[in-house]
């Protein structure tokens, strides 16, 4: 009995401390100089803050106007050919942008966006491209 109450214990001290080193603290700064989707909301083009809220919400908002949105994510690993400058990444269909990966911390690990459905509809008849705009980190507050 007493055995298993002290696994249990090292098993959530683990869990802890696994789940705070994989969130990302910190932010970046990006100019986006297209219009861009974020889950079911089209931002315009401009300035953004980028942070990642808890261990998988991520949000966007705009520092030069109007405009936020906060979506839900999963991480991605980078592998190790992969850059560690932050970034955003965009699935492209012709003029239409995606937001589809969120690289903020100094890990080798990315937030991925769910697809929506107006990007399936996209990628149903459109060839698909990659957009990546680099970033700046945000010192931390």
């Amino acid at each position: 009995m007493k055995s298993s109450r002290l696994m249990i214990s090292i098993a959530f001290a683990a869990f802890v401390l696994l789940t705070s080193a994989f969130a990302q603290t910190g932010a970046i700064r990006v100019t986006v100089p297209f219009d861009f989707t974020v889950g079911k909301q089209t931002l315009a083009a401009g300035d953004y803050r980028v942070t990642i809220n808890g261990t998988s919400l991520l949000q966007v908002a705009r520092t030069d106007g109007p405009g936020v949105a906060i979506v839900s994510t999963n991480y991605t690993g980078g592998g190790p050919n992969r850059n560690l400058s932050p970034r955003l990444i965009f699935h492209s269909y012709w003029n239409r942008h995606f937001l589809a990966e969120a690289w903020i911390g100094e890990v080798n690990m990315g937030h991925e966006l769910f697809a929506s459905s107006a990007e399936l509809e996209y990628a149903r008849t459109t060839k698909q491209e990659q957009t990546i705009v680099l970033a700046t980190r945000m010192p931390n507050r």
